[in-house]
């Protein structure tokens, strides 16, 4: 019986990590066709595209993206940036950009910043310090040196789960004030005068407090002012 092939050496040259010429090196082909086979492989025949992936099958070669970055101005990552993952508020919005940026070819890379505009500026700075493709920000309340740097930064910046009139770039949102007032109406429609209600507020990322241990005499929400309760409990 003749004995299995045994796996490539790993190549050991300056950091020991495996080159995209080790790779070419191995399946036969330039490197040059190597790059292709694997960042645009509709440009090279079926043979060649599995000559590389054999190769970097034995290898376990990974492609240096951030070189690759540099050289076609593009990371396929987009940063997405919400206060927290603990609770169920955000998530749906992970999943979907996930899925959808998956579709088309890009990675999802997600920061928590919590609710201190401190944590958000730093992060901010790491993230855009790598470049990525797009910025997907929670919210429109952002430090100064936070909006400044996202508007210098030249990267694409949606900003949801909010309103207003001076976005950074894209804004994918809705209004508070709408919520709260619609809220209001609803609450006033079916209130009784032994109704009891709760305090809940939201922070300024979109994300909902906490209710307060004990009941409250009002609702505490952006479009309460624009509408009373004549039942509710005083």
């Amino acid at each position: 019986m003749a004995a299995e092939s045994a796996p490539a050496r790993r190549a050991r040259r300056g950091s020991g990590a495996v080159t995209l010429h080790d790779v070419a090196r191995l399946a036969g082909v330039a490197p040059i066709t190597a790059s292709r086979a694997l960042n645009t492989p509709a440009q090279v025949s079926p043979e060649v595209r599995q000559k590389v992936a054999d190769a970097v099958a034995r290898t376990g070669y990974v492609p240096n993206r951030l070189a690759g970055g540099l050289a076609s101005a593009r990371s396929r990552l987009v940063a997405a940036v919400v206060p927290t993952i603990a609770g169920p508020v955000f998530l749906e919005t992970v999943q979907s950009l996930t899925e959808a940026l998956a579709e088309r070819g890009y990675q999802l890379m997600l920061g928590q910043s919590g609710y201190a505009g401190s944590r958000e500026d730093a992060l901010l700075e790491a993230i855009i310090g790598r470049r990525p493709d797009g910025i997907v920000l929670t919210g429109i309340l952002h430090s100064t040196e936070g909006r400044r740097r996202l508007l210098a930064c030249g990267i694409p910046v949606v900003e949801t789960w909010d309103l207003t009139p001076t976005p950074i770039d894209m804004l994918v949102g809705f209004s508070h004030v709408e919520v709260g007032r619609e809220v209001a109406t609803s609450c006033t429609a079916r209130a009784t005068a032994t109704s009891a209600w709760w305090r809940v507020t939201t922070n300024a990322r979109g994300g909902a407090r906490a209710p307060s241990p004990q009941p409250r005499r009002r609702w505490a929400c952006p479009g309460w002012p624009w509408c009373t309760c004549p039942h509710r409990r005083r």
